[in-house]
């Protein structure tokens, strides 16, 4: 069997046989057909079937994946309720179905608790200790933390697969001790591999006012609703930045179901009333602007009945993805009206959907997990 070979990647002879010189669209094309697990494992194969698998030429043309995490939902009283469920990660396959993923290639899966996930990462820590770990789910790898220096009350993972460079990088942010209108926080990089102790200061915020349910990540940064006042914080974690924290009024007092998202470049807050789903678009500093305000709920159920946002497309900015029992639907804003694409887990199971992502491809491919066990 010959392996293709991308005109962009440098092969040596005993690999790659010189007279295969296949286009980068046309392997972009091949790539692109196959699972993204098997993918993204075969970066294990060899230096240069990494080199062509991470190409920058294949990794912008590869297509958006959704993964989410989800509760098993028991009305049954005597099964112990959805409390007690322990969390599911998923992901869409072929036949617009949603698939659990098998979590039993990490050693602590079955003990582990999950504090946080962000764009298809999850962050967990083994019980009664201060031990975390960075899991892929989509991947089978994992990675082991450094112990931090102070244990946390609050932890959250910030994993950016839209940024700027092909080294992608994830955060882990511990709080460990709060002040009035600040933190004592201690952040890990993957790319320095070390915990750094800081004193971040809100920007006014009273520190009992943010959420750390609603934590969004984009361009190296962390962005945090808050409540009274009602506004964004965001806390800068690129290198030297020291954390620094800049706050943005919201435009409408902030609720249970607003979220933040990035379409582009542009921050948007999404938040719902009763039916109504409105999104606002941040133009400037600090000036948002009304870009959507539509009824989705008798859309999507018949009758009305819970429905609730999401994600936001990152190219397209009137598309989002909406939750209603059993199933995650993709909603038109401009057209007012659903697309058609539907995704639902195998018939009978009830999953309440709680975080989704919408990410490229690529960032499961990133050099993160460069050096982390990968489960055959």
């Amino acid at each position: 069997m010959a392996i293709l070979k991308s005109p962009s990647i440098d092969s040596d002879a005993s690999f790659l046989p010189s007279d295969i010189d296949l286009g980068g669209d046309l392997l972009a094309e091949i790539i692109r057909r196959l699972p993204l697990d098997s993918v993204a494992r075969s970066r294990a194969v060899s230096r240069n079937w990494r080199a062509a698998i991470s190409d920058g030429y294949l990794r912008r043309r590869l297509p958006l994946h959704m993964s989410m995490i989800c509760f098993p939902d028991n009305d049954d009283p005597f099964g112990g309720g959805a409390g007690l469920s322990l969390p599911l990660f998923a992901c869409a396959a072929e036949g617009r179905r949603l698939e659990g993923r098998d979590l039993g290639f990490f050693p602590l899966h079955e003990c582990a608790v999950v504090c946080d996930g962000c764009n298809g990462l999850l962050l967990c820590r083994a019980p009664g200790t201060p031990d975390f770990y960075v899991v892929s789910p989509v991947t089978r790898t994992w990675a082991a933390l450094p112990r931090p220096a102070r244990d946390a009350s609050l932890s959250v993972l910030a994993f950016d697969p839209f940024g700027g460079s092909p080294q992608q990088h994830y955060h882990v942010i511990n709080f460990t001790g709060w002040r009035e209108r600040g933190a004592a926080v201690e952040v890990f990089s993957s790319e320095t591999r070390a915990w750094t102790a800081h004193e971040v200061d809100f920007g006014g915020v009273p520190a009992g006012s943010l959420s750390g349910a609603s934590v969004h990540c984009h361009d190296r940064a962390a962005y945090f609703l808050a409540s009274d006042p009602d506004c964004v914080v965001r806390m800068d974690l690129a290198a030297g930045a020291g954390l620094a924290c800049t706050v943005v009024a919201l435009p409408e007092p902030a609720d249970g179901d607003g979220r933040l998202a990035h379409c582009g470049s542009r921050l948007h807050y999404v938040c719902s009333d009763s039916e109504l789903l409105k999104v606002w678009v941040l133009e400037d500093a600090q000036r948002w602007r009304l870009k959507h305000a539509v009824r989705v709920g008798g859309d999507i159920v018949v009758g009305g009945g819970e429905v609730r946002f999401l994600a936001m497309h990152p190219e397209k900015d009137a598309v989002v993805y909406l939750w209603s029992p059993w199933k995650v639907v993709e909603y038109d804003l401009s057209k007012r009206e659903l697309t058609g694409a539907a995704w639902e887990f195998a018939k009978g199971a009830r999953n309440r959907v709680v975080k989704t992502w919408l990410v490229p491809s690529s960032c499961y491919l990133s050099d993160c997990f460069a050096d982390a066990p990968v489960a055959p």
